[in-house]
């Protein structure tokens, strides 16, 4: 494809302002991303950086690109107004399905079960909550980290999965079995020596004493609980009365 000079300039100048109109939107949702919806940890290691690149990949390249290609202000005012239309089109409902992909895989709660902590998405309660704000009532952490006291009877584990192939909500995402801070307490205190195991294991353990020392806390004065992200995995300490912290990559 040649273009002349003019025509280059003119198609330049469309992507430019395009580009510039994409950046605004952009920076919203890459702040909606990072500080609301995938808090770090879980904006590095479940998810937020692939919905990030996947917004921007759409945002930032799919429509001033398509804009390049196609915008001419030779065509006549209907032409250059399709084109237009076209573009809208096909960029919002690109971008549409990218943010709206982001957002239902986004952590609406951090779940300790068995022992390791994983995040549960809005696919995982298939419909079984009115709001998702009632995971509030278990946490005051954004996303709520909530503690999940599976039965450990056969015919308890038996109910809960019949639940789960019946209605499609998984385990962890069955909000009967979430238990409140002093629940998420006394599983993380109970926890403590097969974390601290497995934290050797793992090869944590200098980056662990070293975050101790500079923080100036000892072993007996936080907790700790592996989380087990989709993307990589990562430490989240907690104070002794079970509150979240801070996390160690």
């Amino acid at each position: 494809m040649k273009f002349t000079g003019s025509v280059l300039k003119t198609k330049l100048i469309a992507t430019g302002v395009h580009l510039a109109m994409s950046l605004v939107v952009f920076a919203y949702l890459a702040y909606q991303i990072y500080y609301h919806w995938y808090p770090e940890p879980y904006y590095t290691i479940d998810g937020g950086w692939q919905g990030m690149r996947l917004v921007a990949a759409v945002d930032l390249v799919l429509g001033p690109l398509i804009t390049f290609l196609i915008f001419d202000l030779a065509k006549s005012r209907r032409e250059v107004i399709f084109d237009l239309a076209v573009i809208l089109v096909i960029q919002f409902g690109a971008l549409a399905y990218g943010v709206m992909t982001t957002y239902s895989q986004r952590p609406v709660a951090i779940v300790l079960i068995d022992e390791f902590i994983i995040s549960a998405s809005e696919d995982h309660y298939s419909g079984s909550l009115e709001s998702f704000d009632v995971l509030a009532e278990y946490s005051d952490e954004k996303p709520p980290i909530i503690f999940v006291d599976l039965p450990t009877s056969r015919e308890g584990l038996d109910e809960a999965n019949k639940i789960k192939l019946e209605t499609g909500v998984l385990e962890h995402a069955q909000v009967r079995f979430y238990r409140k801070l002093p629940g998420l307490r006394a599983a993380l205190q109970e926890r403590q020596h097969s974390y601290q195991r497995r934290l050797d294991e793992l090869g944590g353990r200098d980056k662990y004493e070293s975050w101790l020392r500079e923080n100036g806390e000892t072993h007996d004065s936080v907790l700790i609980a592996r989380f087990q992200g989709r993307y990589g995995n990562a430490w989240l300490v907690f104070d002794l009365d079970g509150r979240y912290r801070t996390y160690i990559p």
